[in-house]
């Protein structure tokens, strides 16, 4: 199976060492890493900054690894994919916690609060089946739109 750790725009080192190392035992996957501006570079697999083919790299993954940041987050949701979400709590700001909660209290996917707890929630993730995820449209753009477009 093929995992993908995402950490977006910022750095995120100390889930990337938590994964690479449980990569060490977990040899049935393959680890790709998106490690942005963090300094780790890991040793167990794959890893990249940014990359301009980030979306088929997110397409091949099985599982997702993934900060907390709400457009990721709700980005894999609408993709279906089986997601462990960790918040980065070395962020000044709380939004990622929330977040984080809101995703476990609805079972929509897993919620590693410990970086070194990650190695259970990999081998949790397989068995695993989330709430579906449906997201809610915003029933007033169109009403919005014909109102400005009228001014």
């Amino acid at each position: 199976m093929k995992i993908l750790v995402t950490v977006g725009s910022s750095s995120f080192d100390s889930l990337i060492r938590a994964v690479d190392q449980a990569a060490t035992k977990l040899t049935a996957f393959s680890f790709t890493f998106q490690i942005g501006t963090g300094e780790y570079k890991p040793q167990n697999g794959n890893s990249f900054a940014r990359s301009n083919e980030f979306s088929s790299v997110l397409a091949d993954a099985d599982i997702v690894i993934t900060h907390a940041g709400a457009g990721t987050v709700f980005e894999l949701l609408e993709l279906n994919k089986k997601i462990i979400v960790v918040p980065n709590f070395d962020r000044v700001d709380k939004h990622q916690s929330d977040l984080a909660l809101y995703i476990e209290r609805n079972n929509y996917a897993l919620v590693c609060h410990d970086v070194s707890l990650i190695e259970g929630h990999i081998e949790d993730i397989i068995a695993y089946e989330p709430v579906p995820y449906s997201k809610d449209s915003f029933f007033l753009a169109d009403e919005l739109t014909s109102k400005l477009l009228k001014k």
